[in-house]
Formats: C-alpha cells, sequence, structure tokens
C-alpha cells in the first residue's frame, strides 16, 4: 500500500514537472477553439483562446492570431487590434506579415488612410510573397491618389465658386452703387429743373411786370398827353421837368431791378448830372467863342 501511493506520488510529480498534462488541456482547448471558429462560432472560439492564451499562459502566436481573426470577424475591431499588435513583430514572418495586413484593414475601415498604408507596408517587408496584403496595398494606395485628386478638384472648385461669388458681389455691389448714383443724379437734376422752372416763372413774372410798367407809363404818357392838349402845349421848363421825372424814375426803377441802395443810386445820379452839366458848358462856350471869331457880316 505504502509502495503504491509512493508511486503514485512520484509520477504526479513526474507529469507536473514535464507539463504532460498542461500540455493535453492545452492542446484540447486549442482544437476546440479552432473547431467553433470553423463553425463561425466566434463566441466561443475567443472563450477558448482567451482561456488558452490568458489564463493558461500559453505562448501561441497562431493561436493569436486566430482570437484576432475571431474578435476581427465579431466585429470587435478594439480587441482584434490589440491582439493583433500584439504579434505585429512575431519571429514568425508569416504571423507578423498577416498581423500587420489585419491592422492595415482595420485602420482602412476606420478610414485612416496613412496608417492602413504603412501597416501594409510593413505586412509586405515581413513576407514579401503575401500578395493579399499586397493587392491591399495598391487598391488603398489607388483610393488615396483618387481621394487626393478629388479633394483637389474639389478645393479647385470651392475656390472658382469662391472666385465667382465674389465676383457676382463685386457686381452687385457696383450695381448697387450705380443704381445710388442715378438716383442722385436723377434727384439733381430733378431738383434743376425745378430750380429752372422758378427762374423761368420768375423771368415770365418779371417780364410780365415790365410790360405791365411799360403799359402803366404808356397809359401815364398818354394821359399826361391829353391833359397837355386840354391845358395847351407845355412849356419848355415843364418838359424838362416832365423829362427829368421820368429819368430819375427809369433810374430808380433800373436800381431797384439790380438791388441798389438808393443812396448811391442817388450819388451816381447825381454824379451824371454834374457831367451832364459840364459837358453842355463846355460846348456853350466853345460855340459861344467861335461866334466871336465870325465876321459880323
Amino acid at each position: 500500500m505504502y509502495t503504491i501511493l509512493s508511486l503514485l506520488i512520484v509520477l504526479n510529480i513526474y507529469s507536473d514537472n514535464n507539463g504532460i498534462g498542461k500540455i493535453a488541456k492545452a492542446n484540447a482547448r486549442k482544437s476546440t477553439a479552432e473547431s467553433a471558429f470553423k463553425a463561425e462560432d466566434y463566441k466561443t472560439a475567443i472563450e477558448e483562446y482567451t482561456y488558452l492564451l490568458d489564463s493558461m499562459s500559453i505562448q501561441d502566436d497562431a493561436a493569436m492570431l486566430d482570437l484576432g481573426h475571431a474578435y476581427f470577424l465579431s466585429e470587435d475591431a478594439e480587441n482584434a487590434t490589440k491582439r493583433y499588435a500584439s504579434i505585429q513583430n512575431s519571429a514568425n514572418k508569416k504571423i507578423a506579415s498577416i498581423a500587420n495586413q489585419q491592422l492595415g484593414v482595420i485602420k482602412a475601415q476606420a478610414k485612416e488612410i496613412k496608417p492602413a498604408l504603412a501597416f501594409l507596408k510593413a505586412a509586405m517587408k515581413h513576407d514579401p510573397k503575401n500578395l493579399a496584403a499586397r493587392y491591399d496595398y495598391e487598391m488603398l494606395l489607388k483610393q488615396k491618389n483618387e481621394q487626393d485628386q478629388q479633394d483637389q478638384e474639389n478645393k479647385d472648385d470651392n475656390k472658382d465658386q469662391k472666385d465667382q461669388d465674389k465676383d457676382k458681389q463685386d457686381k452687385d455691389q457696383e450695381k448697387d452703387q450705380n443704381k445710388e448714383d442715378q438716383e442722385k443724379e436723377d434727384q439733381d437734376q430733378e431738383q434743376q429743373d425745378k430750380q429752372d422752372q422758378q427762374d423761368q416763372q420768375d423771368q415770365q413774372n418779371k417780364d410780365q411786370k415790365g410790360e405791365d410798367q411799360q403799359d402803366q407809363e404808356q397809359q401815364d404818357q398818354e394821359q399826361q398827353d391829353q391833359q397837355k392838349g386840354e391845358q395847351g402845349e407845355e412849356t419848355e421848363e415843364e418838359r424838362e421837368q416832365r423829362e427829368q421825372e421820368q429819368e430819375q424814375q427809369q433810374f430808380n426803377e433800373r436800381m431797384e431791378e439790380i438791388k441798389m441802395p438808393a443812396s448811391q443810386a442817388q450819388m451816381i445820379l447825381d454824379a451824371l448830372k454834374n457831367n451832364e452839366v459840364q459837358y453842355f458848358q463846355q460846348k456853350k462856350k466853345k460855340s459861344n467863342k467861335n461866334d466871336r471869331n465870325k465876321p459880323d457880316w
């Protein structure tokens, strides 16, 4: 009995030291995970692979890659990225290449083109025979170039549109300014027309007033002539007096038209009279002198 128990203890220690039980258990977990993955039972595959890699601390880059695939196909990009990133520099170049390729695909799906191209380029570097990575790289690069070209065209179109909008805005402003200038010009012309009309009316009133005054003067003259006819011919002194009065009246009217003060007008009239008197005196003296030189006969 004691011998058998001792043998069992020895065998148990031997088994633990060589990891035969752990390996068998790991292989069982891995097999279950692979079967679930092939059956597209990604939930079970994730559980088995996670237990294998995390709980049992098994170092298996191939299993880690499959766990990343299971997360990726379950549309869990965050955990997939975490698992792929842990083996992107694996000693197994093919596994490292596929991990980088998948990281590139995840970045491309997130519209992060530059990081995606960098991962795909790393995938080709790890495994130049990875044609899938090369195809993804070329397609994504083509897409990027087309997008850059489209962005540039859109930028140019936007610039052209902005230029057109600015031209339209400048034309609208110019049109508005021309409209304002035209309205101001019309207003000025309207005011000028009103002023011309007023000036014309004033001139007509003035002409009418002059005609009325002439008519009145003519009537006064006719009345005076009639009175003279009734009273007889006027004397030389009366005629001179009447002419002086008429001249004075005409002069006053003229001064009123040009808005000259009465005092200044009187000074001018007096000066004219003095000049006229001096002229007649000189003419009279000259005439008398000539008469003395004439013979009596």
